[in-house]
């Protein structure tokens, strides 16, 4: 039997040690923080099948004087940043054209439908059901401008037939009466599924994979070496052998691969959180996106998280609250915000390649090291899935979905 570390605790890393230890392996999972604590736990807790437009397109090219000299709450950036890593971001714009728009989006289409229908087969096994609620994302529009820029992703949820309803503002407010202000137009997607606490599914996955056999050793990978056929693992008090180690550090893959000479084409998008209790209980089955604002807020009753839009920043930079707090403004205007539950807002990155695509597969340069890493902001919606085509490709298996847009042989590492 095959023993195989996973590095890195977030859903991805959680999600594919499990797809691996159901097909017999013996699996062990590193990483220095608690299972689903770090990027994991600050997603918008949306699963969908219908987010398949990828952030460089065609529009963001004929926005992008306007995203250049004027801050917006969905957007932020460093120029330090831009400037030092200026390759990485003409590279990300060079993808912005039709045709790359349309092959990501097919394949992410496939990735989240089986994501989708994975995940629903663990929320199950796991007990899940009382963290889930459906119909689970909403996107509303406040003025007919915005819906009509929101015409080219409609042609492309059409296209792959996804399932969504269009509400009017009478609808709107007939379904969210807590909701104050008018709105233009909402798509309510019919299949997505809201994870009221990300974190509570995340370790839910995690005591499900311990008690079918999985290790946890929470230490930190400092190194990795391929020794005489076997991977040697330096940690921060140990060294182990195993036989194949996949990497699944979210934003911090690009630092523990370059020791191994891989310069992946990795940066990182950095978001906020912050958690507000109401002065009225709030009943609000769907996280909702709100367009113009930039940003995403859901509700538990009498709490409320909102999460705030990207900040294209260096990984360590330090915190930068203005994104979070114009957010915050914006959703007092919604729902009568009453006293914040945490004492700062919780910062997290997201990692992103050069063409919005996860990359997922075998390692270019080395036998048994295996990549699933690049998840964007779509992580939780894509965890799932790509921890099955993984899985298939370590047993040698054709994948059930084509899994080559996700090859990390698709760039020279």
């Amino acid at each position: 039997m095959k023993n195989i570390l996973i590095i890195g605790a977030g859903i991805v890393g959680i999600c594919t040690s499990i797809e691996l230890i159901k097909k017999g392996y013996s699996v062990t999972l590193m990483d220095p923080n608690e299972p689903g604590s770090q990027t994991s736990y600050g997603n918008a807790g949306v699963i969908t099948d219908s987010s398949l437009m990828i952030i460089n397109n065609p529009l963001l090219l004929k926005s992008l004087f306007q995203l250049i000299f004027k801050n917006h709450t969905s957007f932020r950036y460093s120029k330090s940043f831009v400037f030092s890593r200026l390759i990485w971001v003409l590279h990300f714009l060079a993808f912005s054209h039709k045709n790359h728009m349309k092959f990501a989006a097919k394949a992410l289409r496939e990735l989240q439908v089986l994501s989708l229908n994975t995940h629903q087969k663990l929320i199950k096994i796991t007990n899940s059901n009382n963290i889930i609620s459906k119909p689970g994302w909403l996107k509303l529009f406040k003025t007919s401008e915005s819906y009509k820029n929101y015409s080219l992703e409609l042609k492309i949820l059409n296209k792959h037939k996804a399932k969504y309803t269009i509400l009017n503002t009478m609808q709107i407010e007939k379904q969210f009466p807590d909701l104050e202000g008018k709105f233009f137009k909402g798509i309510l997607f019919k299949n997505s599924v809201r994870v009221k606490s990300p974190l509570e599914l995340s370790q839910k996955y995690f005591d499900y994979f311990i008690n079918s056999g999985g290790k946890f050793v929470q230490e930190s990978c400092k190194d990795l070496r391929y020794v005489e056929n076997k991977w040697l693992v330096l940690s921060d008090k140990n060294k182990s052998y195993f036989d194949e180690v996949v990497v699944s550090t979210g934003p911090w893959s690009k630092k523990i691969l370059l020791n191994l000479g891989y310069n992946i084409p990795l940066a990182w998008e950095r978001g906020y959180h912050h958690h507000f209790s109401t002065k009225k209980k709030i009943s609000i089955n769907p996280a909702i996106h709100d367009v113009e604002g930039g940003f995403v807020y859901s509700s538990n009753g009498s709490e409320v998280r909102v999460t705030s839009g990207v900040e294209l920043t260096f990984l360590d930079a330090i915190e930068n609250e203005i994104q979070i707090n114009e957010s915050i403004q914006k959703l007092r205007k919604i729902i009568p915000l009453n006293k914040k539950l945490i004492d700062k807002p919780w910062l997290g990155s997201r990692p992103t390649i050069i063409d919005s695509l996860p990359m997922i597969g075998k390692a270019p340069k080395h036998k048994n090291l295996w990549f699933n890493f690049g998840h964007n902001h779509i992580g939780l919606s894509t965890s799932a899935g790509s921890a099955v085509i993984l899985s298939e490709m370590i047993q040698n298996k054709k994948t059930g979905i084509n899994a080559d847009p996700f090859s990390p042989k698709r760039f020279s590492l």
